[in-house]
Order: structure tokens, then C-alpha cells, then sequence
């Protein structure tokens, strides 16, 4: 944008008794004021996460001023993450050219972007794959800082990403030795380890080949019966679901039958 200045001077001059007074402009003076208004904003692909999970960010560097801003920096925190190698990429919605360069530290990301255009947006994408964090209640605070030889040091906003997951561990028990057509049973432990509840649980157990069910409780979850499954005779598989194991607990399922010739 360009502004004018210019003066103006009144003055005064006397010839003999008469005051004659007369005006002057001075030129018209042009300034060309530049404006540098860097905006960023971070996404993730996701708000919730449980270990191991592969999280796509997106950066979005907008320069709204009229002259480019450079020697950019965005240092992005890592913590409890790791950068996936090769994710990095970037593109700019414009004819602009600039190679970035990227860093890692222990626990940071660093981009060195050299120039941004005036009225030019900046898009980087990258993934990081989250720790095998054991802590179910550490969630994940991420932020990335931004400055530039133009620009003062300053924040994107703030992603909060929450650790939110079921996770089932089965364990089955028998005894290690039986005799035919004698009552045995089996027990499968259903561990939930997250820190939500896991719903709509299929069970699909494969029973020895002469496996035949009791008829009055075969199968029991928490000693409660369970009256709705399916039982393939010809191969001896056993299905059926279980509602809900609620986060940090565990159900026992009994199945009880006998090993027949």
C-alpha cells in the first residue's frame, strides 16, 4: 500500500507599509507501507488415540500481509511421538518455489522454510506414530512455535489429543489331563486393559473334534447363562457374543462339555 505526504507553509513578507502574505507546497512525498501477517493453524487426522497409532498432522502457514516473510522456523513438539521417516510433504497454492528443510531432535521437528510469499498459504503434512504409552490416563498436548525474521515468536493452536481405547487380552484354561465322557470345562478370561468399555464382543472357539456340549449349562459368563450361540457339530466350533467388559475388569467365561469316543 502506498500513503502521501505533503507540506503546506503560509508566510509573510512586508513591502514598505503593505504585509503581503502568500502560501507554498512542498512535493508530494510516496511511501510504500509493507504489512507481514503470518497465520498458522494445526490439525490432526484424529482427537483420539491409543498406543502405537499412526496420527497425520497438517501445518497451514498463511501469509495475509503484502510482502513475503522469511527465514520461517516451526519447531514442533514430539512428545510421547515419533516421526514416521519419508511422511513429510508440502505444497504451496501458489507459483512459489522454496525448498524446506527438515530437522529431527529427540523431541522435536523442526522446518526452516525460506520464504512465504506475500498472500501465499504454506501446507505441510507429516505423520508420527504414537509411543506404547502404558499410562492409561496421559493424554497429549501438541503445539507447534513459529518465528521468521519478520515475525515475532508465536503459537499455532494447541491440539489436545486424548488416549481413549478397549483392549481385550483372552487367556483359556484347562485342566492337562481328562478321561472320556467325563464332565470337563474350559475357562476363557476376557481382560479389558484400556480405559473404555469394549461392547459387541464375538467369541469364536474352536473345541476338540469329539467335543460335545453339556445340555443343561454349557456356556456361562459370570456364572450367568448364556442361552443364545451357535455350536458347528461337524467342525466343533463354538460362537457367541458377550455385551460389553467394561474398562479395567475382566469376565470369565465357562464352557462346559465332555470329550467323547
Amino acid at each position: 500500500m502506498n500513503v502521501f505526504s505533503q507540506a503546506k507553509v503560509s508566510y509573510a513578507y512586508s513591502v514598505g507599509n503593505l504585509k503581503i502574505r502568500n502560501i507554498t507546497n512542498s512535493n508530494v512525498v510516496a511511501t510504500e507501507v509493507k504489512s507481514v501477517e503470518l497465520l498458522a493453524k494445526k490439525i490432526a487426522s484424529q482427537a483420539y488415540f491409543k498406543p502405537n497409532d499412526i496420527i497425520t498432522y497438517t501445518l497451514v502457514l498463511q501469509n495475509k500481509g503484502s510482502t513475503p516473510v522469511t527465514d520461517v522456523v516451526v519447531n514442533d513438539d514430539l512428545y510421547h511421538q515419533k516421526y514416521v521417516l519419508d511422511s513429510f510433504q508440502y505444497l504451496f497454492l501458489d507459483d512459489t518455489k522454496s525448498d524446506i528443510k527438515i530437522s529431527i531432535t529427540e523431541n522435536n521437528l523442526i522446518f526452516e522454510i525460506p520464504k512465504i510469499e506475500a498472500n501465499s498459504t504454506l501446507i505441510i503434512t507429516y505423520q508420527v506414530e504414537i509411543d506404547n504409552i502404558e499410562e492409561l490416563s496421559v493424554d497429549i498436548l501438541n503445539i507447534a512455535n513459529i518465528h521468521s525474521k519478520e515475525v515475532k515468536p508465536f503459537q499455532t493452536n494447541t491440539i489436545d489429543l486424548k488416549q481413549r481405547y478397549a483392549k481385550l487380552e483372552c487367556i483359556k484354561k484347562c485342566v492337562d489331563e481328562a478321561y472320556f465322557n467325563t464332565d470337563i470345562k474350559y475357562s476363557i478370561i476376557l481382560k479389558n486393559t484400556g480405559n473404555l468399555d469394549a461392547i459387541d464382543i464375538e467369541v469364536v472357539d474352536q473345541l476338540p473334534k469329539t467335543f460335545k456340549l453339556d445340555s443343561k449349562k454349557p456356556i456361562t459368563i459370570n456364572n450367568n447363562l448364556v442361552d443364545i450361540y451357535t455350536f458347528d457339530e461337524e467342525n466343533k466350533i463354538l460362537k457367541f457374543i458377550v455385551d460389553k467388559v467394561e474398562k479395567n475388569s475382566e469376565v470369565e467365561i465357562i464352557i462346559k462339555g465332555k470329550i467323547v469316543k
